[in-house]
């Protein structure tokens, strides 16, 4: 009698078990059909208390990851996608509020039922990818600071793995965090761990290349900078490696391979400013000195009336020894700007510093004095530069005395 009534307490358990895994595997379809809309209201139905740890568990990771709007990851938004249609874009696309909201305060269901089931942790797991989650993506500021988050991720992250529930994204972030104290011999382990479950992850394996170059292990990270290069098919990810790539090249003194990689950045995300300054920098170096003068008016076209432009370039074109070259980009630039006074006013304000810079401190004085007449034209009269235009007239004339 007694071991008829175990078999079936053990039916009912195993009649439970199948009906959750079975709704499981229909919100799976769901997800799968991009019904997000369709997934969550399903789930919402089949356990709206949040007691079911496997419905909260689908539940969170719904929400992390396929929703449309959040507000401070406890208000959702979701939408069945139509064919053709992408999460991300909708995500930039749609602007308007005119979503209905569900709420799931994932961070205070996990907690009740991490004290009601104290051996899943898959839970544990599931609170650390919340706060990893909210730490890169913050949106109007969550209700605790980034350094909480950063070490409440890393604690419920390291606990589930210390009892054998973790995966590739969570021993990324593993790394990480450790990265992210300096700690790159850690962060290092970390990063091969994760590889081993997941060696095709272009994220974890772009990031063990970082990873590399800041441990000061160039060479080792030029490889899986490499596969991260050829795995991310988003130009803005892909641009960046090959920006990563260009630098590891350069420091390991091949220019040439360098300069391929900057190039090959630039064409994937135009007018991204560390990007065209690498690149500039190993045209100078390589003596493509058309290819930099091009360039160098392109970076300046972009910020005519921003000071930190010509600023930039003046000191690269200078530690490259080509301030000739850049004297000769600043008089082309002069006439192209010559109806906008603040641009020619900057023009004329850095290349006075040039002249100055390169010893010719008469004719500096000439070209501040110019700068100040045509900001004078568009600038208050109280303006900051008018002190700096000043300041520097008065110290060449002091050193003439």
């Amino acid at each position: 009698m007694r071991h008829t009534a175990l078999y079936i307490i053990f039916l009912l358990f195993a009649g439970q078990s199948l009906h959750a895994q079975m709704n499981i595997n229909t919100c799976d379809s769901l997800i799968k059909a991009k019904q997000y809309l369709s997934a969550f209201q399903y789930l919402q139905s089949i356990d709206e208390e949040n007691n079911n740890p496997d419905v909260v568990l689908k539940k969170t990771e719904l929400t992390l990851d396929y929703n449309v709007k959040t507000i401070r990851n406890h208000l959702f938004a979701f939408v069945d996608l139509r064919k053709g249609e992408n999460l991300d874009d909708l995500r930039e696309r749609l602007k308007s509020d005119n979503f209905h909201y569900y709420e799931f305060k994932i961070d205070s269901v996990l907690q009740k039922l991490i004290k009601e089931y104290p051996d899943d942790y898959r839970l544990v797991k599931a609170l650390g990818d919340l706060y990893y989650n909210t730490y890169l993506n913050p949106g109007d500021n969550w209700f605790i600071p980034a350094k909480q988050l950063l070490e409440k991720f890393y604690t419920n992250y390291m606990n589930a793995y210390e009892h054998g529930d973790y995966d590739a994204e969570s021993l990324y972030a593993m790394a990480f965090y450790n990265s992210v104290f300096g700690n790159y011999d850690a962060a290092d382990e970390w990063y091969r761990k994760s590889l081993d479950l997941d060696a095709k992850n272009a994220l974890v394996v772009y990031g063990y290349g970082v990873n590399c170059l800041l441990n000061k292990k160039v060479a080792e990270g030029i490889r899986p900078m490499l596969v991260a290069y050829g795995l991310f098919e988003d130009s803005l990810k892909k641009g960046d490696a090959a920006r990563i790539l260009g630098i590891m090249y350069y420091k390991s003194g091949m220019k040439e391979k360098a300069l391929e990689m900057f190039n090959a950045a630039d064409k994937f995300s135009p007018a991204y400013h560390p990007n065209q300054m690498f690149l500039l920098r190993s045209q100078l170096q390589l003596g493509e000195d058309r290819a930099a003068l091009a360039l160098a008016k392109t970076i300046f076209d972009q910020g005519p009336h921003e000071p930190g432009v010509p600023d930039e370039l003046l000191e690269m074109f200078r530690n490259e020894n080509k301030g000739e070259l850049l004297e000769g980009l600043f008089k082309d630039l002069l006439k192209e700007y010559k109806k906008d006074p603040e641009a020619n006013g900057n023009i004329r304000f850095h290349y006075g510093k040039l002249l100055y810079l390169e010893g010719h401190p008469k004719k500096a004085v000439k070209m501040f004095k110019k700068s100040r007449l045509q900001f004078r034209k568009t600038l208050p009269a109280d303006h900051h530069v008018f002190k700096m235009l000043d300041d520097m007239i008065e110290k060449i004339e002091e050193q003439k005395k």
